[in-house]
């Protein structure tokens, strides 16, 4: 694989990790339709770290939080509270973990078709408008609960200001904390279902396990910082099963066309981070339902005409 090829499948599998649209559905498409060759161990690799990275960069001031509440001695909420959120995320992850040890070279084989990939991003477009409707009617519901409390709220804040204490806390935040107070063990157990459930090509990991979560009950950002933080274990998980594979084949791990391609993959993940979490906190999941049923759509009459 030529270096423009490698930068083309940066830039969809950095897009497309993140927007919730499938990045295995677009990998695999986009190297049929293209006439690329599947990308190989090895390119793969580079492609999953360099979005991996562009995760941990935005998500820098959780990953930071959790790392010193749980290790830096502070207060003893904030630490438990670190402590439940890592629980939390190991226990979604598990779901995942072994449905990819036990079952992905069984699924690689049996939906490693364009057409499942397809079916997949219609599939996809209907989770997330589904979801993203009822995002909105929570929040709905939240904003008259918190409107009703205000006032109780505006006279305790008056109480302290006048006392000199100085109040810094803010809607999901303790501090200038994340402490993802929407997110349980039920939650946490049915988003990592839906992870599980996206190995399959075609359904976007983003897309389920962000709907899922909003669906199960949890604030829009909550679902969207959980999600996210959920995907690394996942991303850096495939990159080292990748590694294992490609030194067990004797493949080379480095080189320029692979390094350009997860360069590209870093920076293109993290502008698709910024535009999920600017949908996320509107409630607009609409477009990307759009755009699935659109790329599912052409996708099956391309295969089709080709067939």
């Amino acid at each position: 694989m030529n270096a423009l090829q490698a930068i083309l499948l940066g830039l969809i599998q950095g897009l497309t990790e993140f927007l919730p649209v499938s990045s295995s559905g677009h990998l695999l498409l986009g190297s049929l339709v293209l006439g690329f060759p599947v990308p190989g161990l090895s390119l793969s690799l580079l492609l999953h770290l360099g979005t991996a990275f562009a995760t941990v960069v935005m998500l820098w001031d959780e990953i930071i939080w959790l790392v010193r509440g749980i290790f830096v001695p502070g207060s003893r909420s904030e630490r438990s509270r670190a402590l439940t959120i890592v629980g939390l995320l190991v226990l979604a992850s598990v779901p995942g973990a072994v449905a990819g040890v036990f079952f992905g070279d069984f699924l690689d084989t049996v939906f490693s078709s364009g057409g499942v990939a397809a079916v997949g991003l219609i599939l996809t477009g209907v989770i997330l408008m589904i979801s993203g409707r009822q995002a909105i009617h929570d929040a709905s519901e939240r904003r008259v609960h918190r409107d009703e409390g205000e006032a109780a709220g505006r006279q305790s804040r008056r109480v302290e200001r006048r006392s000199g204490r100085r109040n810094h806390r803010r809607q999901g935040y303790e501090g200038d904390a994340p402490v993802l107070s929407t997110v349980n063990a039920r939650r946490a157990i049915i988003v990592g279902l839906s992870q599980a459930v996206a190995i399959v090509p075609g359904i976007s990991r983003s897309g389920a396990t962000i709907a899922s979560g909003l669906l199960s009950g949890m604030e829009r950002e909550d679902a969207a910082r959980f999600s996210f933080l959920l995907a690394l274990p996942a991303i850096f998980g495939g990159a080292l099963l990748d590694f294992g594979e490609a030194i067990a084949a004797q493949e080379s791990v480095l080189s320029l066309a692979g390094l350009l391609g997860a360069l590209v993959a870093f920076f293109s993940g993290l502008l698709a981070l910024s535009i999920v979490f600017r949908a996320v906190r509107k409630g607009d999941l609409k477009k990307f339902a759009y755009y699935c049923w659109a790329a599912g759509a052409l996708s099956l009459v391309y295969l089709m005409v080709k067939s």
